[in-house]
């Protein structure tokens, strides 16, 4: 059953699909001839919404890619039919999952390899993968020592097709760091090595989302486009940020006038250093608003900054209005997005807590309803 607006909290994360549209065009007009995109859905669309995002762009994307064998089922269950890349690890029974459902894993080391070999043999499965190479991130793909045994088990797999083979950047989100051009040539001479023990692939795939916004794709290459697809920031140094789908807001649930010296929250952390209004709004670390944000945050009401004052607690929050005298009970309050003339970036929240927007985007947890908007109406 569909819920009914009216009868939950009202705490949502509006997502704006026509951004999201926006977005997808302006990464395509960043490609160069012959290059493609993989959108790329782990974690739920980075917090915003996996299935309903991949039934929009199916047609103009090349394909999805997702972090684990249950985010590729759910695409696959709500009616997605593109490529679904897995980029893993597998287990030896996700595998064979795999194989049923015609999801294309990619191939993280020697050890995952040997597993997949012995799987694939025994059910002898035909089909694609694809191959990651360690160009220098230092977590999961092949060495250049790892590069001959490679071969030599994919010679022994002739219904086996490697389709793709890529690598992942390490630092392509800071311009001024040459890291990235020595993975690129790292990834280059591991390619001529297997060329030169007869693997080769149609595709290669090395841009992410910081590298896409730089342009540093290859003419022909596929992308991996992540964080950039969402509207948050890909690059360290700023001016690459598209448009921002996700915005959260609440409603002022009470308002109360309290005295100077008033103490707000669990261990009484904030005091009111004057007679102060002080609004409580239904959210908390429980949905993924951070506790660290405790008296240091800010959100939106009525279009101007309210400080969050005293702990934020499981479930409620409490915010200093006493600038805002016009606000009352039920007003919205935007925790990130934005509201008039004022917003509260992901990137905001982000410094605040000592992370990055990534993080903040994909703790927004399952509690918030997400809520699709398009042509200005809303909808569950």
């Amino acid at each position: 059953m569909v819920p009914d607006e009216n009868y939950l909290r009202p705490t949502f994360a509006e997502i704006d699909l026509e951004a999201f549209d926006r977005n997808v065009e302006a990464v395509e007009a960043m490609l160069p001839d012959g290059s493609r995109m993989i959108a790329v859905l782990k974690a739920d669309a980075y917090g915003h919404g996996a299935v309903p995002l991949a039934l929009r762009c199916q047609g103009r994307v090349s394909g999805f890619a997702v972090a684990l064998l249950e985010e590729a089922e759910a695409l696959a269950d709500a009616g997605v039919h593109a490529p679904i890349l897995i980029l893993g690890p597998l287990t030896a029974p996700q595998f064979d999952r795999c194989f049923e459902r015609g999801f294309v894993p990619g191939m993280i080391g020697p050890e995952e390899l040997a597993v997949f070999a012995a799987r694939a043999r025994a059910s002898s499965w035909q089909g694609e993968i694809h191959l990651k190479l360690d160009s220098g991130m230092g977590r999961m793909g092949f060495l250049a020592e790892d590069l001959e045994g490679a071969a030599a088990t994919l010679g022994q797999l002739p219904g086996v097709r490697v389709a793709g083979i890529y690598t992942h950047f390490a630092n392509a989100s800071d311009p001024a760091d040459p890291y990235t051009q020595r993975q690129t040539g790292r990834f280059e001479s591991m390619l001529d090595r297997l060329r030169d023990l007869g693997v080769d692939a149609p595709l290669h795939h090395v841009a992410n989302s910081a590298a896409i916004a730089r342009g540093l794709i290859k003419p022909g290459d596929w992308v991996r486009a992540g964080i950039i697809l969402y509207g948050a920031e890909p690059l360290d140094t700023g001016g690459a940020r598209l448009s921002p789908l996700m915005r959260w807001t609440t409603r002022i649930a009470r308002l109360k006038q309290v005295s100077a010296g008033a103490p707000i929250g669990y261990g009484c952390s904030w005091r009111a250093p004057r007679e102060s209004r002080i609004a409580t709004i239904p959210v908390g670390y429980a949905d993924g608003y951070s506790r660290n944000l405790s008296n240091r945050a800010e959100v939106l009401v009525r279009g101007l900054r309210a400080p969050v004052v005293g702990r934020v607690s499981m479930d409620l929050v409490t915010i200093d209005v006493t600038e805002i005298p016009d606000a009352h009970t039920g007003d919205e309050v935007v925790l990130l997005g934005r509201q008039g003339e004022q917003e509260i970036p992901a990137e905001e929240l982000a410094v605040l807590l000592n992370t990055i927007s990534y993080e903040v985007l994909c703790a927004v947890g399952r509690r918030v309803p997400r809520v699709w908007i398009e042509s200005g109406r809303r909808t569950l």
